[in-house]
């Protein structure tokens, strides 16, 4: 009987394994809310440079149509036309498109988990807690019975 619980150790072992993994592991539930976070960020990015594009594909679609525009744009831009004259100020001009959202620039986080080889180490340690308490408590019933 007394050899029996013994096999609670390797048990241990397991269900510490699977429990970290599942939880704090590379594909755990904290790893996989991490990069389901991301994901939703990187949507969002990518929606807003969609419109972005689209928007710029309106504009040089405009310009390689419309005279009249390319010329609004011409003079945003500082250039006049042939013959005229004009007094420019600086900082006075009206940015291009400055009110455009191109989107923003994320970067991939650090992976977070805990490594596999890390995990079985704890494994490892509450299967040798759970030994060493079982061997100090054959220790003493042993000193106890006198054998």
């Amino acid at each position: 009987m007394r050899l029996l619980r013994y096999l609670f150790v390797p048990w241990t072992m397991f269900l510490v394994y699977s429990f970290f993994t599942a939880i704090l592991g590379q594909n755990g539930l904290y790893a996989r809310r991490h990069l389901e976070a991301e994901l939703s960020q990187l949507q969002e990015n990518q929606k807003s440079l969609e419109y972005a594009h689209a928007r710029f594909l309106k504009t040089r679609d405009n310009l390689m149509s419309d005279p009249d525009t390319l010329s609004v744009y011409a003079r945003q831009l500082g250039y006049g036309r042939e013959g005229e004259e004009f007094i420019r100020i600086m900082g006075l001009g009206v940015a291009i498109n400055a009110n455009t959202p191109p989107g923003d620039v994320l970067y991939a986080a650090e992976h977070v988990s805990i490594p596999d080889k890390t995990i079985k180490i704890i494994a490892a340690f509450f299967g040798a807690v759970v030994l060493v308490y079982f061997l100090i408590g054959d220790f003493f019933s042993f000193r106890g019975t006198g054998d």
